[in-house]
């Protein structure tokens, strides 16, 4: 019977390699060879992994940090790694022998014997009294996975972990994103807000000269009146201005989680718009397949959606089970005990003969769902590769754009220094000043703007080119783990 019983299992040892679904193999996305969109310079060297660091901002570097310690999309990301290492532990278990452990116990008692005959019926008054049975037993069972079902279980949830774990670091270059933006945002609304309450200080010099000019006579009440209004137009646009910069500190608390006077207090000890170090963008389109965390992710989900169609074939096969339980019985009743050992051991074959198509239907929907991973992993491919482009033509045309705004203001700058002197010495009217003012005014405002799309352009494309992710950083925070830990 041992030879029986492991020549018996030796044989399916050797079925359960079998594997009735090919192996998953990356599917080949055809990609541009090059960027079309190039920047004119090489840019510098900076390094693309630690970018953050080299704009030399250390409230945007504790910005960035106390963003990442306390993030609700964060903590999302990883409740979903938590979950999906989980699922993986129960599907590493799915191939393994089980054992079980039964006990049971019961008590009886039976009423007095009665016989009977052809003429009458006599109660002998003897009573079968209380019978107890006392039984256990280990059962032990294991399903072997001939066509490798339990494989590829295995193997989907493997892939959906390690996407799980990609989504993580995603969410973290979108966020060290959105932080950055924001904090460039807050940076050029400061400088915007100067520069009304220059304006505002400017016209006030001028509205008291023309208020002068016209009690003595050299001026008309209308020039006053302007004056006044002129003022009265820059107030308000300060007002605007700062209603935009407290709005974006809002945006920065929501982010950070930060009380917003600490957070005041931490802006209140920066100054201008950073600078970025510049990089080179040496990949091709093929490297975002690697280089964004977010494809990859993409690309892992595809990897689990096949695991699913091999799990979903390999489940119309037979399968086979081997089954064993010993136990002990004992058995007392009016004085007499019984004791008996049992055990059993035996292989049991499944075969799906008719389901009325269920199983059919799951391949067909494990099937649909490749497809569907499939489509999506390449839609994100080229809206992957359009943001790359995108940023590319964004941040050339920002850059030719931002050193023109600065000539231009400087000309203004110049421009309205000799309408005021031209004004003061009497060849010049009200109205023409406050119109040299004016443009000044809008041309600084545009120069300010074009500084912050150029810095907002780098941190996109730093973002589409994937945040300076690699391959081996899987590891999570300090503050994400101890959020795992307590899930």
């Amino acid at each position: 019977m041992r030879a029986a019983l492991l020549a018996m299992l030796t044989g399916s040892s050797l079925l359960a390699g079998c594997s009735v679904f090919p192996d998953y193999v990356r599917p080949a996305i055809v990609t541009p060879a090059h960027w079309q969109a190039q920047r004119s310079d090489a840019g510098g060297a900076a390094d693309f992994i630690d970018w953050w660091r080299q704009f030399d901002d250390p409230v945007l570097t504790r910005l960035l940090l106390a963003a990442e310690q306390d993030n609700p999309t964060l903590e999302q990301a990883v409740a979903s790694i938590a979950s999906a290492r989980a699922t993986l532990s129960g599907a590493d278990a799915g191939g393994l022998p089980s054992l079980t452990g039964k006990t049971t116990f019961s008590r009886s008692k039976g009423g007095s014997a009665y016989g009977t005959s052809s003429q009458t019926t006599t109660n002998t008054g003897f009573s079968t009294g209380i019978t107890q049975i006392l039984s256990g037993s280990l059962d032990a069972s294991w399903e072997l996975d001939l066509f490798g079902k339990f494989a590829f279980n295995q193997q989907a949830e493997q892939a959906r972990l390690r996407a799980a774990e990609l989504s993580w670091q995603n969410a973290k270059v979108s966020l060290a994103a959105e932080v950055a933006s924001n904090y460039v945002s807050y940076r050029a609304c400061e400088l915007a807000a100067a520069a009304y309450q220059n304006a505002i200080a400017s016209k006030q010099d001028t509205a008291r000269l023309t208020g002068i000019l016209a009690r003595v006579g050299f001026s008309s009440s209308a020039d006053g009146v302007l004056a006044e209004a002129s003022q009265l137009a820059s107030e308000s646009s300060l007002i605007a201005q700062r209603t935009e910069c407290d709005n974006t500190v809002k945006a920065l608390v929501a982010l950070t989680d930060l009380d917003e006077a600490d957070l005041r207090a931490w802006l209140a000890g920066g100054n201008g718009i950073p600078t970025p170090a510049q990089f080179k963008v040496d990949s091709v389109p093929t490297d975002l397949l690697t280089q964004r965390p977010d494809l990859v992710a993409d690309e892992r989900k595809l990897a689990a959606a096949s695991a699913d169609v091999g799990n979903a074939v390999a489940s119309r096969y037979p399968s086979i089970s081997l089954s064993g339980s010993i136990g002990r019985r004992k058995i007392d009743s009016t004085g007499l005990t019984l004791t008996s050992n049992t055990w059993s051991i035996g292989p049991t074959i499944t075969l799906p003969i008719f389901d009325g198509g269920q199983l059919r239907s799951k391949v067909d929907s494990a099937e649909a769902g490749y497809a569907s991973a499939l489509a999506t992993y390449r839609s994100d491919i080229r809206a992957a590769i359009k943001e790359v482009e995108q940023a590319l033509v964004n941040l050339s045309g920002a850059e030719q754009r931002e050193m023109a705004e600065r000539r231009s203001a400087e000309q203004y700058r110049q421009y309205f220094r000799v309408a005021e002197i031209n004004w003061r010495a009497g060849g010049l009217s009200l109205l023409s000043l406050e119109d040299a003012r004016s443009q000044m005014i809008t041309q600084e405002i545009s120069h300010i703007k074009q500084q912050q799309n150029r810095v907002q352009y780098w941190i996109a494309l730093y973002k589409a080119l994937g945040g300076g992710w690699r391959s081996q950083d899987t590891q999570l925070s300090g503050g994400n783990r101890r959020s795992e830990e307590q899930l």
